[in-house]
């Protein structure tokens, strides 16, 4: 049983609040709508769109430890970041997309990562490669032109990748300080290249080197699905990564089917991440 205010005594304390003119934030109405006990009136009130009231609180196990975090907030729009995380300890975040109706902020979609089940299930494969295995496969992949991989380091740094993409964005967030130095290394390497915000290239500089290897960054683009102005540091290619903006003004818009998060780490960088569709 979580601690805390009772659902009723949270939930009629906050339209107090609004009752004297201080309207509930995204935030609260993602606790409240999160919240276990929470009623069906208040979860209908503060939906629309593609969000119909469900899921809510009452979807999820007692066990289930939610925590909720702001990422962006305009006088229309706003996006809350949640994370689940289950009775073992393993994270997944989905993001809560709010529209401000009428004076009143209410949820109007729930986005995730899209194709992570694909890769949840490539990485356990490739978990479950013995190192006998591994040996046998690499003796046939290197006879093959388009082998998924050709040594052990590079079979090391697919998994790494796919453990890291597929990490709690705290994790992704902790990656990046770890190699803050050697990020921006390799964006000083990138800048000096001739970058064209037409095209998106397969990388702009070599990421597989001993020194930039560590990142797990598979390649580095401009352009493509990102705003040409950014420079996009990928994590197995797509949908997950870091960029970096000169200015805010170069930064994508948040929507669901689209750019659906991004999270500020510093000095022009961002975690992102992206819905792409086959």
């Amino acid at each position: 049983m979580r601690k805390g205010l009772p659902i009723f005594i949270l939930t009629a304390s906050l339209f107090c609040l609004s009752s004297y003119g201080q309207a509930l934030q995204p935030l609260d109405v993602a606790k409240a709508i999160f919240d276990p006990h929470v009623s069906p009136d208040f979860a209908g009130k503060h939906a629309t769109g593609d969000y119909s009231g469900r899921p809510n609180g009452q979807d999820f196990s007692p066990e289930t430890k939610l925590s909720f975090l702001p990422i962006y907030q305009s006088k229309e729009k706003a996006v809350v970041a949640m994370t689940i995380a289950d009775n073992k300890g393993k994270a997944t975040d989905k993001y809560l997309f709010f529209t401000n109706d009428s004076a009143q902020w209410k949820m109007y979609a729930i986005a995730t990562p899209t194709l992570a089940r694909l890769h949840e299930h490539r990485k356990n494969e490739m978990e479950a490669i013995t190192a006998t295995e591994l040996d046998s496969l690499l003796a046939i992949y290197k006879q093959q032109e388009y082998a998924p991989f050709k040594s052990k380091e590079e079979f090391s740094f697919i998994l790494n990748s796919l453990r890291l993409k597929l990490s709690p964005d705290d994790s992704l967030v902790a990656h990046f300080y770890k190699h803050e130095a050697t990020f921006k290394q390799l964006l000083k390497e990138v800048n000096k290249t001739s970058k064209s915000p037409e095209t998106e290239t397969p990388t702009l500089v070599n990421t597989r080197t001993p020194a930039y290897s560590p990142l797990l960054i598979s390649n580095v683009t401009t352009g493509g699905f990102l705003p040409a102005k950014c420079i996009d540091f990928h994590i197995m290619n797509d949908q997950v990564g870091y960029l970096y903006a000169p200015h805010k003004k170069y930064l994508p818009d948040l929507n669901p089917d689209k750019v659906m998060m991004l999270r500020p780490l510093g000095g022009g960088w961002y975690l992102y991440k992206v819905a792409i569709y086959l």
